[in-house]
């Protein structure tokens, strides 16, 4: 029989009192824990200051270790090929970590390649297969965790996700399993991005999943936590607030929210939203400013550290999570120069006995006085409804709650253009309603709330223009332009950060450089109801 339950965030919340009820005291033990939205460690307030580290296995004589990426130091080899070795290396990125402030790492442990359907680790030439040589895999993990936990740091995992596969389900529950009772690991990250990687390699409209499908899927992920790892937290590595659209944050019941958010612009607003429409405690799990102290200096990027810090604890987050360890050289201009360090020169430890190729960058002199800011009451920026300064079409519209009549705040909408090529996001005020701006006229649309149905539709409407200057339509300026190719720079108060200033800021945007448009359309109302959730 069928029976039709309340509202979807209700029922999360009865799961969470459940398993809150069940669990353990743990606050004389070294297990991380939350008490309200903030984590604890030992009956003290612990701040999750996290570096992302990025590991991959080798093959050493007959053991199968993990070991820092090859990109990590020397970009372009393994610069060790004993067991002694390598563990030297590894204690001197640990010892560094520690140093420059970090007390958690984000271990990269998701690179997992895919052979006709099975799933496995790289090491060297060898394959280790997940579902045959977990026992090796997880003894090189082990091994690492033990050297990680002789640090005092903790470790949140990143998994890959077991997304509907026997296989990796079976890996994931013997991880579990095997570190049920390792503190070091506070928490495991089931997935990450599923706004970018969830079905991935299918054509992208069969990339359509629905809240109540994600809601199963995690809410059975959270089943095999309470069974197998029940004293470690649970969460996902959480994208832009458009995940909202099937992976709703809200309703999914995690532990805590991890998201990733990074482009000035964009980050202080994608942390007041989730600051104020995300009722369970939450944290960024990865967030930088790309600096190479040219085009970008070391002085930017360590006030963009400052700034989102205080931003976080403005909007009550409880944790700042940086990508990465070091510098990697390839991809875009933000893959290769967020690292914390770069290529250049070699850094030793404060005791001399390691050396580490490559130089830290400044930025992580921030981390000493993160304890003594006092939070103020957060402000919204100016771009929060054009975070990226579009300004050749607004659209115009209202969403509302088809139960009760009410307006929806903070509803998303997504916009995209004709042939899908550059998107763009807002969100609704206290009266349910959205100006969407954008360069190209959007004719595709998603639209969605925390705890809310989803629309999915196409959409045309006649754009008037909004002064005499303005006819023709198609010779607009800068229709493609798209996220990436945006600067913050052109959007600061002042034309560029002024190290001399010292209330210069990266988030000082200038508000007459957004919400101004040459064209002007409507979509009216449009309904979203409160989901709820059948079950058998």
């Amino acid at each position: 029989m069928r029976v039709k339950l309340i509202i979807l965030v209700i029922v999360t919340l009865i799961m969470a009192c459940k398993h809150t009820k069940n669990q353990q005291d743990l606050s004389h033990t070294e297990f991380v824990y939350l008490k309200g939205k903030i984590f604890k460690h030992k009956g003290q307030d612990f701040f999750p200051i996290m570096l992302n580290y990025v590991v991959s296995f080798r093959k050493i004589g007959n053991e199968y270790l993990l070991s820092p990426i090859k990109e990590y130091e020397n970009p372009d080899e393994f610069e060790f090929y004993t067991k002694d070795s390598l563990e030297n290396q590894i204690r001197g990125h640990l010892l560094l970590i520690k140093e420059m402030g970090f007390n958690s790492i984000r271990l990269v442990f998701d690179r997992v390649n895919e052979d006709n359907l099975k799933y496995y680790y790289s090491a060297d030439n060898h394959k280790l297969y997940i579902k045959k040589d977990y026992n090796d895999i997880l003894n090189g993990l082990e091994k690492l965790i033990k050297i990680i936990s002789e640090y005092d740091l903790k470790v949140m995992l990143l998994i890959k996700a077991p997304v509907e596969n026997n296989d990796l389900e079976g890996f994931t529950i013997h991880l579990l399993k095997k570190f049920h009772l390792e503190p070091t690991i506070f928490a495991y990250d089931f997935f990450n991005e599923p706004l970018y990687f969830d079905q991935a390699q299918l054509p992208k409209v069969k990339q359509v999943r629905k809240k109540e499908d994600a809601y199963k899927i995690v809410s059975k992920w959270k089943r095999i936590m309470q069974e197998y790892s029940p004293n470690q937290l649970f969460t996902i590595g959480f994208s832009e607030p458009i995940e909202v659209f099937e992976w709703d944050p809200e309703i999914l019941p995690v532990d805590f929210v991890s998201f990733h958010t990074y482009n000035p612009l964009r980050v202080p607003n994608e942390i007041y939203w989730y600051g104020k429409y995300i009722t369970k405690p939450w944290m960024i799990g990865e967030t930088a400013l790309p600096a190479d102290n040219d085009s970008i200096s070391y002085d930017e990027q360590s006030q963009f550290m400052k700034e989102v810090y205080q931003r976080i604890i403005d909007c009550g987050g409880s944790g700042l999570g940086w990508w990465e360890f070091q510098e990697a050289p390839y991809g875009s201009f933000e893959a290769k120069y967020a690292g914390i360090l770069n290529h250049k020169g070699f850094t030793k430890t404060k005791d001399g006995k390691y050396i580490i190729q490559g130089t830290v960058k400044p930025t992580i002199e921030e981390i000493a006085n993160f304890k003594n800011y006092k939070p103020k009451l957060p402000t919204r920026m100016a771009n929060y409804y054009n975070m990226l300064g579009y300004n050749n079409f607004v659209l115009k519209g209202t969403i509302m709650n088809s139960e009760d009549g009410k307006p929806i705040e903070g509803a998303v909408i997504r916009g995209w253009n004709e042939n899908w090529s550059v998107g763009m996001n807002t969100f609704t005020d206290e009266n349910g309603k959205f100006t969407l701006y954008s360069n190209d006229i959007c004719v595709h649309f998603e639209i969605s709330a925390t705890g809310m149905s989803k629309l999915k539709f196409d959409y045309i409407t006649k754009y008037y223009p909004l002064s005499n200057k303005y006819s023709e339509i198609r010779n607009l300026p800068e229709q493609s332009l798209e996220y990436h190719s945006i600067s913050y720079k052109p959007f600061l108060c002042v034309n560029s950060f002024d190290t001399t200033n010292a209330n210069s800021c990266i988030f000082n945007f200038d508000a007459t450089k957004f919400n101004k448009a040459k064209f002007v359309g409507f979509m009216g109302i449009k309904e979203l109801k409160p989901l709820s959730l059948l079950i058998n």
